[in-house]
């Protein structure tokens, strides 16, 4: 079991080297970096208050987070580290055979991570992973679907509520989508409508995070080197260290099979979170070679 201070010493280590990173980077060329805030998370339990549709999303993580509700993170609450990373291109670009990112960032602070997403997937992607995923046992997980979306609502909608409804009452981290094209707003608007009726939701805004300068590789889409780092930034501020572990564990991922790889953009490189002074050994080996993520969501 890891001590409080021990979990907080992880915690802002882990959290100091990625904005370290972020501020110099690497293969971003003319990109500029992102200027101003770009937080846009909800890291609490909670439902999120009422909002008028013809308002825009409020990116102030404050006064998103229920009055009287005390921010936690995923970690504070999740009953054990086995983290189910869900997505398309964009979750896979932080995966083993793309980089390895994902998990060189979050097993120093004690999840044993699987990252189950698959280049060109849409949202029934989620439901085939968590049906084959969860019977070997996950306490938490992480969702960002919807890239790829069919321009139908009522089909994303009911999707969705069946992967959230098997991942409950697990504590679950849900990114909004870029939106690249209007139709995508349909998308945000479903998960809009998950997070007022599910308390075991976690939101990290990527719509407006990635509406900064810099965060997006040249297609509108894809998060560039420095996008990478500020979305796996968000996502370790939401989690927090993991209960119980002293050391976490890169999991084999079990769903690869992605669409033909073209136009491909640079993936952010490993970035260490482990402690100076400290080591982590915890990769479970995996042959599969090292490439760069694609333009396909």
């Amino acid at each position: 079991m890891i001590h409080a201070g021990r979990r907080n010493v992880l915690f802002v280590a882990g959290l100091g080297l990625l904005l370290a990173l972020g501020s110099c980077g690497s293969d971003t060329g003319s990109l500029a970096p992102p200027t101003g805030p770009v937080s846009a998370t909800v890291p609490g339990v909670g439902i999120l208050p009422n909002h008028s549709s013809g308002t825009s999303f409020n990116s102030d993580s404050e006064s998103l987070t229920p009055v009287g509700r005390r921010q936690l993170t995923v970690g504070e609450v999740a009953v054990g580290p086995r983290l189910l990373l869900i997505g398309d291109s964009i979750l896979a670009g932080l995966s083993r055979r793309f980089g390895n990112a994902a998990c060189q960032t979050l097993t120093p602070l004690g999840w044993q991570v699987s990252v189950e997403a698959e280049v060109g997937k849409a949202i029934d992607l989620g439901l085939r992973v968590v049906n084959k995923k969860l019977p070997q046992g996950f306490d938490a997980a992480v969702i960002f679907l919807g890239t790829n979306y069919g321009a139908k609502q009522d089909f994303y909608q009911e999707t969705l509520n069946k992967i959230l409804d098997e991942l409950s009452p697990r504590p679950v981290i849900i990114f909004t989508v870029t939106e690249f094209k209007p139709i995508i707003k349909e998308v945000n608007m479903v998960i809009e409508e998950e997070l007022r009726t599910r308390p075991n939701l976690w939101l990290i805004d990527w719509r407006e995070i990635s509406k900064a300068p810099g965060i997006l590789w040249n297609d509108k889409i894809h998060p560039s080197v420095q996008g990478n780092v500020v979305l796996l930034q968000e996502l370790v501020k939401v989690l927090g260290t993991a209960p119980g572990a002293e050391s976490g564990t890169c999991l084999k991922s079990e769903f690869t099979d992605d669409s033909p790889l073209v136009n491909l953009p640079p993936v952010v490189g490993p970035i260490d979170t482990v402690p100076a002074g400290e080591t982590t050994d915890s990769v479970i080996p995996e042959d599969s070679s090292t490439t760069t993520s694609t333009s396909t969501p």
